[in-house]
């Protein structure tokens, strides 16, 4: 009997199924189209934000609030490189993702053909693999690659290009194996060392990074069981740490929290990359950094002991060989005069609940809501930090609340949500229950701050200043409610918002 042959369409959709990947977001295109309508005629769906750029950024939201990876497909060219944005930013945040993007058919290759350009080699340097595809034979066994590789080990995201002829092309579905990838292998004297520079340590801290996710329960078991404090990144806030949580540590931090880790003779750093927003300059400590991903060991900070293990699995093996210690926490100070961005951020989080999705866009309201923030359920928070990218609040809030289903709050500046504001015509065509908090201070905050302290703001003003915008109006354009709202009214405006899409235009000082 002569086995079915698929078009290289169908076996791209044939392998999303197979993969359990039920949503795709992504931009149509001439190029794409073979792939799009395989799509229709399947129950997979397919959800057409405003631009590329914004549904890698929904994709990139859709795994951060479920876990479940979400894939991207796009045309060629101008298609394509507008991903790349969206791409280098899950790459900086470890946020896996499968982009599928067309290409130009394989006989113009190489021949600045209309709307040709040699997507994998630029998205390299941000994916963790990125191939194009030559015939359809080898279409099956390449997405499954990219997958598996982008969920194995320190997830990111992989790129796979198909021309267009391939998608035109047959060949058979072998429903072939997933691959797996080795991970890490716990080395147990590794673990006896780690536990002796511990015990041997006067104030050892624990600084728990995004790689940390997960292991929550057993940093509270070893804070507890040893007496050692728990610092976080930004990317490192989550929820279950308990009392010994001290908080966010960095340029942007509380004083009193980076003076209590500056006290720390050792650190135990799990999962974190080191942003040069926390480390800057050489220190006496000594750190004992635990990373899946081996290349972050020794990068940035010199390590009395690296090793390459997943951080759950490690603590699991470290907790019993650590000494029982009892250290009183230090109480650490807030600041009493609170400005008027954390006032913002502390009505918004004061009137959501546990079904509540946050994102938050780049500057200074979005360090002003991370640091308002003691505790939280991870996949409740989405926010670029890596790469810092403004604009991505908004699609990424889009993607959380379609894998999810429930309501979320995006914290946003005027200079941010200028950028991506069209894809409230996206949420409000997917029936949303999305309110948007703008900070409105007419400027590039963060940057005004920068500049103020430099001396050049009055010199530069033109490139601070933002376009003065009505957002109630903007808002109601697109069907949403929107309404200015002096901020001593925002936590009852939150409290009685409707369902469905609203804009609230915060107009703030600082």
């Amino acid at each position: 009997m002569e086995s079915k042959k698929f078009t290289g369409a169908e076996i791209v959709v044939e392998a999303l199924r197979e993969l359990n990947i039920d949503v795709v977001f992504g931009y149509s295109g001439s190029y794409a189209m073979p792939m799009i309508e395989a799509l229709h005629r399947t129950g997979i769906k397919f959800i057409q934000p405003t631009s590329e750029c914004s549904a890698a950024h929904a994709a990139d939201g859709y795994y951060r609030a479920s876990g479940k990876l979400a894939a991207v497909m796009t045309t060629s060219g101008p298609g394509a490189t507008n991903l790349v944005t969206g791409i280098a930013t899950a790459y900086m945040d470890s946020v896996p993702m499968l982009v599928l993007t067309a290409n130009v058919p394989t006989f113009k290759l190489g021949k600045d053909s209309f709307q040709e350009v040699d997507i994998t080699g630029i998205a390299t340097p941000i994916t963790k693999y990125a191939h194009i595809i030559k015939n359809a034979a080898e279409l099956e066994t390449e997405l499954k690659k990219a997958y598996a590789l982008s969920l194995s080990g320190r997830t990111s995201p992989t790129v796979i290009d198909i021309p267009y002829n391939v998608l035109k092309e047959t060949a058979e579905y072998l429903n072939l194996p997933l691959p797996v990838y080795g991970g890490t292998r716990l080395n147990g004297c590794a673990v006896s060392e780690a536990a002796k520079i511990l015990n041997n340590a006067a104030h050892p801290g624990i600084l728990a990074g995004g790689g940390a996710f997960g292991a929550e329960t057993e940093i509270r078991t070893l804070a507890e069981k040893a007496g050692m404090p728990i610092f976080t990144s930004l990317r490192g806030i989550s929820s279950g740490y308990g009392e010994r949580l001290v908080g966010t540590i960095g340029s942007s931090a509380v004083p009193s929290h980076n003076r209590e880790y500056a006290a720390c003779d050792v650190i135990l750093a799990l999962g974190t990359r080191f942003s040069d927003r926390m480390y800057s300059k050489p220190t006496k400590k000594k750190f004992i950094h635990i990373d899946s991903d081996a290349a972050e060991i020794d990068k940035v900070v010199p390590t009395e002991l690296g090793i390459n293990a997943d951080c759950r699995e490690f603590l699991q093996a470290l907790i019993p060989a650590v000494n029982a210690v009892s250290r009183p926490l230090k109480t650490v100070s807030e600041p009493k005069r609170k400005p008027p961005l954390t006032r913002l951020a502390e009505a918004v989080l004061q009137s959501a609940d546990g079904d509540t999705v946050f994102s938050t866009d780049v500057g200074s309201h979005q360090l002003a809501f991370l640091h308002a923030i003691k505790e939280i359920d991870k996949k409740n928070l989405i926010t670029s930090l890596g790469l810092g990218t403004m604009g991505f609040g908004l699609p990424a809030l889009i993607g959380a609340l379609t894998a999810t289903g429930k309501r979320g709050i995006l914290i946003t500046g005027d200079g941010s949500f200028n950028m991506n504001f069209n894809d409230l015509a996206t949420a409000k065509s997917l029936g949303l229950d999305l309110t948007v908090v703008v900070a409105n201070n007419f400027s590039l905050g963060m940057i005004l701050d920068l500049e103020k302290a430099d001396g050049q703001a009055a010199a530069v003003s033109d490139a601070i200043e933002t376009p003065s915008v009505n957002y109630a109006r903007l808002a109601r354009a697109f069907g949403a409610f929107g309404k200015r709202v002096p901020l001593r009214n925002l936590s009852e405006e939150l409290s009685n918002r409707r369902p469905g899409l609203n804009v609230f235009d915060v107009h703030i000082k600082g």
